[in-house]
């Protein structure tokens, strides 16, 4: 297995929440041998935050979150750390900076954590993971020490073979067991028989590359398919769930299908969000050697 090539982004304001995703990173920069890059991004969103900070001042505040930093970064002191302070809007910040690294990987941990069936994801963790040319796993609590169990729903729409290929690529390193799953609705037999069509492709050629997978079709029992897929991701105690965030057919980039809303909501384990752009660029790295002898997959 060689190295994944790609720094980790770890944002983070010094609260316990942050302190979950920066540990979730570590546990993957051992994994992917990755350097991480740990940011902590000053809130200025308007002209009079601008107006009052000074250059004086904007001195002394990096300077105090330098050293918070490199506190943060002492506690593993196995890890190559490099450590950024940054100006602005949170969300701009964190893909702009990014971007300039080509990273391969964002690692955020989301704060809403009271159950309430309506609400919303914070907007800095919605315009991550809906714009982030790279993948995005969000933590809630758990924190994975290993990573053996990867679900990854699947269902008919245009992006679901380049997710399938991420969730390969991405598992190149983890070496982890794949549960692809999909719900089947009462009353959508056309539906259901093209699913269950395309799994059993899929299960050959799985077979074909020597994946370690699951292949699982499940009845619709709750209101909401999403919780019938994170009732699942339970019992089977998963480490990752992976979610492409929108369809390729919405000409903008800032959708999140409500499918993954939830899923990102209530997942009690990491979920890694995909964007069809971020997509892309990791389905190449698998495209070329991959095995798809029945033509699953659009190269």
């Amino acid at each position: 297995m060689g190295n994944f090539n790609k720094d980790i982004i770890v944002p983070v304001n010094f609260s316990s929440d942050s302190e979950n995703s920066l540990e979730e990173a570590v546990f993957l920069s051992k994994l992917f041998k990755s350097k991480i890059h740990l940011i902590n991004v000053i809130e200025v969103t308007d002209w009079w935050s601008k107006l009052v900070l000074t250059k004086e001042t904007k001195e002394k505040i990096t300077l105090l979150s330098i050293e918070n930093l490199k506190k943060a970064a002492a506690q593993h002191p196995e890890i190559d750390f490099k450590l950024e302070v940054l100006f602005g809007r949170i969300h701009e910040q964190i893909l702009k900076y990014s971007t300039s690294i080509d990273s391969g990987l964002v690692v955020l941990c989301d704060k809403h954590k009271e159950e309430k069936e309506n609400k919303i994801l914070g907007s800095t963790v919605t315009h991550v993971i809906t714009e982030s040319k790279c993948p995005v796993i969000t933590i809630k609590n758990k924190i994975d020490t290993e990573i053996s169990n990867i679900v990854v729903p699947i269902d008919l729409s245009e992006d679901t073979d380049r997710q399938i290929l991420s969730a390969i690529a991405f598992n190149k390193y983890s070496n982890a067991t794949l549960h692809f799953v999909s719900v089947l609705f009462p009353g959508f037999g056309t539906r259901n028989f093209r699913i269950k069509k395309k799994v059993n492709k899929l299960e050959k050629t799985l077979k074909e590359n020597n994946i370690k997978f699951t292949i699982n079709l499940i009845k619709k029992l709750k209101a909401y398919a999403y919780k019938d897929i994170l009732e699942y991701s339970e019992k089977i105690n998963s480490d990752l769930i992976v979610l492409m965030t929108h369809k390729e057919k919405y000409r903008f980039d800032n959708y999140i299908g409500a499918f993954a809303h939830q899923i990102i909501n209530y997942s009690k384990a990491p979920v890694m969000t995909i964007t069809s752009q971020a997509a892309k660029a990791e389905t190449k790295s698998v495209i070329n050697s991959f095995v798809d002898p029945l033509g699953i997959f659009k190269h």
